[in-house]
């Protein structure tokens, strides 16, 4: 699924993550997505806008002591395209 984010926080040289907020999102929410390369080396900066290839994976977490279930989705990147980036007319 392609999606079009506005990242929001800092991205650091040895970064394996970056916090974005979606692109219409009313709600203004961060999340993290988990990169299969390294978003630093890619030129992802903040408050750049871009397309990200998302694919969700599920992790099902199972209590011990009451056998309850918790679903966590987590959000990858494959590839990234820049769609604005500060300093560059695009």
């Amino acid at each position: 699924m392609k999606l079009q984010a506005n990242i929001r926080e800092t991205v650091e040289v040895d970064a394996k993550s970056i916090i974005v907020e979606f692109y219409g999102d009313k709600n203004k929410q961060h999340f993290e997505v988990f990169c299969t390369f390294n978003p630093y080396n890619e030129g992802i900066r903040k408050w750049d806008f871009w397309e990200l290839k998302i694919r969700y994976v599920s992790e099902i977490f199972v209590e011990e002591k009451t056998g309850n279930k918790s679903y966590f989705t987590h959000f990858y990147c494959d590839q990234a395209k820049p769609i604005h980036q500060i300093g560059n007319a695009k």
